[in-house]
């Protein structure tokens, strides 16, 4: 712990993977990870590829790459910052990456193997990062479930808002014709009378 300050320790004591832990947890996990700093490009996984490494971001942000297929590019889905954690879902069954991760600028990291963490001598500290995670991913889902709800949400009332404008300008398109109808036949009165005295004649009982 010596490596880092003070500032540095807040961050990770407060970051969602390991503030519910307890301290000797804590103090274990700290134990067998260690800090280290990337400078902008550096990889810190590639996707499809084996890791025992999973980070917890103390400092700069990282970009998240996925592809669509094997054979096109990694394409960019976001970004992550301080106190967020790196593909932790290996901690509970370590399998290739599904993700590259790119540092964006200078990063400084908290780096921990999963073997180690995994070791019999350290199963409880394991297991309370387990549940962390799990709370982890249910606070993702329950925050991800709000956004599509918005996102639903926004959509209707957009499309209201577009019924309602289309409505609008079909009665203004209506209301224009008529309105051009009749200013026509005010400025040509005789072709109003063309045109009435050219109705069959049970029309032009109904129309007088």
């Amino acid at each position: 712990m010596s490596d880092f300050s003070e500032q540095e320790k807040n961050i990770l004591r407060n970051s969602p993977l390991l503030k519910h832990l307890s301290e000797k947890n804590y103090q274990l996990f700290m134990a067998i990870s260690s800090r280290t700093t990337l400078g902008k490009g550096d990889l810190l996984l590639k996707e499809g590829e084996i890791s025992d490494d999973f980070f917890i971001i103390i400092s700069g942000t990282v970009g998240l790459y996925k592809k669509e297929d094997e054979n096109s590019d990694p394409e960019f889905i976001e970004t992550l910052a301080s106190g967020e954690t790196i593909d932790e879902m290996r901690a509970i069954q370590n399998r290739t990456c599904a993700l590259t991760v790119i540092a964006i600028e200078s990063v400084v990291v908290l780096h921990t193997s999963i073997s180690q963490l995994q070791a019999l001598e350290n199963q409880r500290c394991h297991k309370a990062i387990v549940e962390a995670i799990i709370k982890i991913i249910n606070d993702r889902l329950f925050h991800s479930n709000e956004t599509i709800l918005n996102k639903i949400h926004e959509k209707k009332r957009k499309s209201k808002q577009l019924l309602f404008s289309l409505f609008s300008m079909l009665v203004l398109i209506i209301f224009l014709c008529e309105l051009g109808i009749g200013l026509y036949y005010t400025l040509n009165p005789m072709d109003f009378c063309n045109w009435i005295s050219a109705l069959p004649a049970e029309s032009a009982k109904v129309s007088l």
